[in-house]
């Protein structure tokens, strides 16, 4: 994929796209922007919206477009336009992907998705065995991880779809290992 600088990796909630997000960008030396660190730095910080954003966060709940538009203005705007970059947690609803899209081609940004593709068992597997060992309060319970596979079908679902209007998406199945799905991911940059 010629000329590249910016990557997305979208996927269910707990498909890996935090871990291939590190993976690739320590590959690539490319910078790193999660809206999902930031958001767990802000809710553990004190902010002045820290309790909003916990509350919220703590429940499931997607925070508002225009907080995370917020998040991905900074990360893009920060840098030069020939510096790479790997994005993950943004563009999750049709309007984030809009503007992600808007904030792209704007710079001049080549951008590519990878949309890591996990069953929903696999998902309340994953998630419930991560809850046991790290401090996720939105993935306690089977109720909650449902509850975030609804948000992902209802926003996030229709945004993968409005990338793909635009040819951005390459799907990788994201049930093989970690090192499997970066072998995937690097073969497809290589094409």
């Amino acid at each position: 994929m010629e000329h590249v600088n910016t990557i997305l990796l979208m996927g269910r909630p707990g498909s890996g796209k935090g871990t291939q997000t590190k993976l690739l960008s320590e590959e690539l030396k490319w910078m790193r922007a999660s809206t999902g660190d930031r958001m767990k730095e802000i809710r553990d910080g004190n902010e002045p919206f820290s309790p909003r954003v916990r509350e919220m966060y703590d429940k499931g709940i997607y925070l508002p477009n225009w907080f995370a538009d917020y998040l991905l203005e900074g990360a893009l705007l920060g840098i030069d336009s020939h510096v790479g970059i790997v994005l993950e947690g943004f563009g999750r609803t049709v309007e984030q992907a809009e503007h992600l899209v808007e904030i792209v081609s704007w710079l001049g940004r080549k951008l590519v998705i990878f949309n890591l593709e996990v069953s929903e068992e696999e998902v309340l597997r994953r998630m419930l065995k991560r809850a046991e060992t790290v401090d996720r309060p939105d993935s306690s319970d089977e109720e909650k991880v449902r509850g975030r596979l609804r948000q992902y079908d209802e926003n996030t679902a229709p945004a993968v779809r409005y990338f793909r209007e635009f040819g951005l998406v390459v799907d990788i199945d994201g049930e093989k290992s970690p090192a499997e799905i970066a072998q995937e991911i690097e073969k497809a940059l290589e094409g």
